[in-house]
């Protein structure tokens, strides 16, 4: 039996189905996905969060000029009264 050096693999056995180089290639395919797969949903969650912060402000602007509306409508009601 001879040795090999660390980190070399004997390519004489064609017996055995465990390729090394083939499952590192595979190891990094889906790695590579993986990580792609992450990075999308956290781009596509920041542009979720975005979108209602967005939806959320427009919603406080028109709920805030509906009051600001209903005030002074309230306030000529009274205006008014008082002055008959």
């Amino acid at each position: 039996m001879t040795t090999l050096p660390p980190g070399q693999v004997n390519k004489t056995t064609e017996d055995d189905p465990f390729d090394i180089d083939k499952y590192r290639q595979a190891a990094e395919v889906a790695y590579s996905f993986s990580k792609k797969k992450l990075e999308d949903a956290g781009t596509q969650e920041r542009e979720t969060i975005g979108k209602g912060a967005s939806e959320q402000r427009t919603s406080a602007e028109q709920g805030q000029q509906f009051k600001d509306t209903e005030e002074a409508r309230d306030y000529n009601q009274a205006q008014r009264g008082y002055r008959y």
